[in-house]
């Protein structure tokens, strides 16, 4: 009972972390009268457009530039990391979704320093996210 308990807190956790580190951001996308695709962050007005929710690391205050392999073996060892990092987050994804299948009651925090029961719709809301991670983390690792 207590690693169960212990396993949910430490799937809350994840999720609050998660949630706390990525900041959500609003951007607008529209097409101008000459067919010409615009994105904003304020809504346009008397335009119709749609809205995109996007997800930024707010640790993050400028873009690093992408460093290209030079040699064929340096490309082997980025791919061979890559694959390695995609087959660790396959895992944790796995982990994480059995456990929210499995696990009768699940706590969460509260927001007020305290744990409350996650409701069955939470908890569906929390297993569309985990599949949605399993199949983009695990989608290669499958295919090899």
């Amino acid at each position: 009972m207590k690693i169960l308990f212990r396993s949910m807190v430490s799937v809350l956790f994840i999720f609050v972390s998660v949630n706390l580190i990525a900041g959500e951001k609003i951007m607008y996308k529209w097409t101008d009268d000459k067919g010409e695709v615009h994105y904003s962050e304020r809504a346009p007005k008397g335009v119709e457009y749609k809205t995109i929710r996007t997800y930024v690391d707010s640790n993050v205050t400028s873009s690093a530039p992408v460093k290209l392999p030079k040699t064929p073996n340096e490309a082997k060892e980025t791919k061979s990391s890559y694959d390695t990092w995609r087959d660790e987050n396959c895992t944790i994804a796995n982990q994480n979704l059995e456990m929210l299948k499995n696990a009768k009651r699940m706590g969460m925090d509260d927001g007020q320093g305290g744990t409350r029961l996650m409701s069955d719709e939470e908890k569906a809301e929390k297993i569309a996210e985990m599949e949605a991670q399993r199949d983009k983390y695990c989608e290669k690792s499958e295919e090899k």
